[in-house]
């Protein structure tokens, strides 16, 4: 398998956030040791919560969105009172309104022991540090709304809120429990790709460089004063570690914060994919290994890592406890949806945990829950205008529909006509109506013109910017001129779509990518199923590597297995880094009380799709029903002939485990359509020739198991019975 070379999780080295003023903690030599600092069941808990949307110039469209994303998941599943989140947004988002803000909201009302919750979204900066914390000399800004810059004494001077005066702000803030989040980014700027930056790029560094102006150097003073801080206190302390609780950035600093299209609304790329996994997980969730997780998504889709820093606080009595996110436990069940208005039968949801960046909504059938998870009414959505939905009950009391009440899926719509979005970049020039065309007039192939909607790959040329934007992060970057795909963000390339011949024109690169094409989109119908959030199957994966070695690379499991009548170890997905020629095993654990038939496939960054598990299609029924209550290892030493081995280069392998309820034979009949085994060992990379054979069988599959548990179906849709059918990922990173 092939892939781009992907950046590590957590590299702090230069990092946004050191860049604001914290300095570095070793994540992976600290890991889950933190002791668990939880608030009191009745501690107040308060969020100010700042959007920029609206600046004079770069414009923004997500930041608004952001902040009402945090707001429905801080009501409905952490419990916070919604007179105690204060939205900060637009206009009101001056300089002086963030600060009147964050003392009067927080500062003011915050008692020791409460929860305190401050998250941005909004353009990032940089000015020049006096005291020059970070090997650059510039400290990390926040731009507000009324980002005006003059000159004083000489200088260029800016209106930004410094990443000193932020830890002046919490160092005031009278509890522990805070959690800062920054959905902005400190370098780059303009539109790149399918997105916009959250970035402001002033050149801090050049033509004698940019300064805050003497009103943020004053208000730093006054914070110094009312702290009793002298100036070399203040250094130390800000060079030692964060001020309070827990700092989170959505990217490093040599990376971009994707203010993102998803499908029918934009929003943080970091802030979406956070909320979503927030609303999908049970009981407590540790900040380090939900960020871990998240990073996966926002890495694989957005080329951003986030960032996290800690303050530990020691317990000797709990030392081996997880630091929860917002420092609580979630006070309501795991959930998709959650009602906020009723008319009869009819009703409003916000989609704060369904996954909607691909339009699987439709149809898609979920579960009215109680705070115990019981399931009160089944109801189906009609229609979808971005995070809102609106639905029918199907069956039960409508008595159950109320304001606030929590959705589960259950059956998740999927269109039978899901298509792979191709961007169109400037680069292409003349050619784009000739290449839109040509693109159309394949089945399952869309052409999107960016800014226009979500897309999963961008066609078009490499520019000499290009090529230095990808010196180092991919093994052979493309001569100048020639034509392939770019990731969403246009910060990565798929290797191997581009041919190598100069001056290709863009029509010819399409018809030589029809099979890649098809293969991507066979790719994009199996990560649309995947559901290990939302699944009432109770299964387990992991994958581990042969010999000595007896470390866990990567682990997940459903909703299904935090039901309380199972006994299950907590599980902390995360991301193994394995070194080609690396020998690997799959674990699968079955805890239903019902047999399971299981799938293995493994998918590279470049598309390239392996097929694990089973290798024997004769026999592929068998081989793959898994009893009740037992556990699957393929390849199982001294009975398999064949071994999983990681080839290279550089790049990020995702493993997919299927488990249903009901023999997945259409989809395993289009893989061995599909699968030229001629002299070739099980486990390795088959010979896709029409991949959407496994489209049509899986989709087939989908219908075939959900028609046998449920009367709803509708042509236009197939439809995915979440506790029939379970899809699980597990990534791994390959390094060289």
């Amino acid at each position: 398998m092939t892939g781009m070379k992907r950046r590590h999780f957590l590299q702090f080295a230069g990092g946004a956030i050191s860049s604001l003023g914290f300095s570095q903690l070793d994540i992976q030599r600290q890991s889950l040791r933190y002791a668990q600092v939880l608030a009191q069941e009745n501690a107040r808990k308060l969020a100010l919560l700042v959007g920029i949307n609206t600046y004079p110039t770069a414009p923004l469209y997500g930041c608004v969105t952001d902040v009402e994303l945090q707001r429905e998941l801080l009501i409905h599943r952490f419990g916070f009172n919604p007179k105690n989140i204060l939205m900060v947004t637009d206009a009101q988002a001056t300089r002086k309104g963030i600060f009147q803000a964050f003392e009067e909201h927080l500062i003011k009302q915050a008692k020791p022991g409460d929860v305190a919750v401050f998250h941005y979204s909004g353009h990032g900066s940089q000015v020049n540090d006096p005291d020059k914390d970070t090997p650059d000399g510039l400290n990390g800004t926040l731009v507000p709304v009324d980002r005006a810059s003059g000159q004083e004494q000489g200088r260029r001077v800016v209106n930004d809120i410094m990443g000193h005066t932020l830890f002046l702000l919490m160092s005031a803030v009278p509890t522990d429990n805070l959690t800062m989040v920054l959905d902005s980014c400190f370098s780059g700027g303009g539109k790149r790709g399918n997105m916009r930056v959250r970035s402001i790029n002033r050149l801090a560094k050049e033509n004698g460089g940019v300064f805050p102006n003497q009103d943020e150097l004053a208000y730093q003073q006054q914070w110094l004063s009312r702290l009793k801080m002298s100036p070399e206190e203040f250094k130390q302390r800000r060079r030692a570690g964060v001020a309070k609780g827990v700092v989170i950035a959505s990217a490093n600093r040599d990376q971009l914060a994707s203010d993102a299209t998803f499908d029918g609304f934009n929003a943080g790329a970091f802030t979406y994919n956070m909320t979503k996994y927030l609303w999908q997980q049970t009981g407590e969730t540790p900040v380090v290994g939900a960020i871990s997780n998240i990073s996966r998504r926002t890495t694989q889709e957005h080329d951003q890592d986030p960032e996290l820093e800690c303050t530990p606080q020691c317990d000797p009595n709990r030392v081996d406890d997880p630091r929860p996110f917002y420092f609580l436990n979630s006070s309501a069940t795991p959930a998709e949806a959650v009602i906020t208005s009723v008319s009869g039968k009819s009703f409003d949801c916000w989609l704060g945990g369904i996954e909607t960046s691909n339009p699987l909504d439709k149809n898609t059938i979920l579960a009215v829950v109680d705070a115990q998870s019981q399931e009160l009414a089944k109801v189906k959505l009609e229609s979808r205008a971005g995070l809102m939905a609106k639905g029918i009950l199907l069956e039960g009391s409508a008595q159950a529909l109320k304001p606030g009440t929590l959705l589960q899926e259950e059956v998740r719509g999927i269109p039978t006509d899901l298509s792979l979005r191709i961007g169109l970049d400037s680069s292409l020039e003349s050619e784009i109506a000739a290449v839109k065309a040509a693109l159309n007039g394949a089945s399952r192939i869309k052409a999107v013109e960016l800014g226009q909607g979500q897309v999963d790959y961008i066609l078009g040329h490499i520019t000499s910017k290009d090529r230095k934007r990808l010196q180092g992060r991919v093994a052979t970057v493309p001569d100048v001129g020639t034509v392939g795909l770019f990731t969403p963000t246009k910060e990565n390339i798929i290797s191997d779509s581009f041919s190598g011949v100069p001056n290709e024109s863009a029509t010819a690169a399409v018809l030589r990518l029809q099979a890649k094409f098809k293969l991507l989109l066979a790719n994009r119908i199996l990560k649309a199923i995947l559901n290990p959030s939302s699944s009432k199957l109770s299964v387990t994966a992991s994958v581990a590597p042969v010999g000595g070695d007896n470390r866990t690379l990567a682990e997940t499991g459903t909703r299904g297995t935090q039901r309380s009548d199972l006994v299950t170890t907590a599980l902390t997905p995360d991301v193994g880094a394995v070194r080609p020629g690396d020998n690997i095993r799959v674990q699968v654990n079955n805890q239903e009380a019902q047999d399971l038939y299981i799938s293995v496939l493994g998918i590279g960054s470049d598309g390239e799709m392996t097929v694990l598990f089973p290798s024997d299609y004769t026999a592929a029924t068998d081989a793959s029903l898994v009893g009740a209550g037992q556990t699957l290892t393929v390849p199982q030493a001294g009975r398999d002939d064949y071994d999983f081995v990681v080839s290279g280069p550089a790049g990020t392998i995702e493993l997919i485990v299927l488990a249903s309820a009901r023999s997945l034979r259409d989809t395993l009949k289009g893989l061995k359509k599909i699968a030229n085994r001629s002299g070739q060992q099980p486990g390795q990379p088959l010979a896709i020739n029409e991949p959407s054979a496994v489209i049509e069988g899986l989709l087939g599959d989908l219908t075939e198991t959900t028609r046998a548990f449920l009367k709803v179906q509708r042509q236009e849709t197939q439809q995915m019975d979440v506790t029939q059918l379970a899809a699980l990922s597990l990534s791994l990173t390959v390094v060289e």
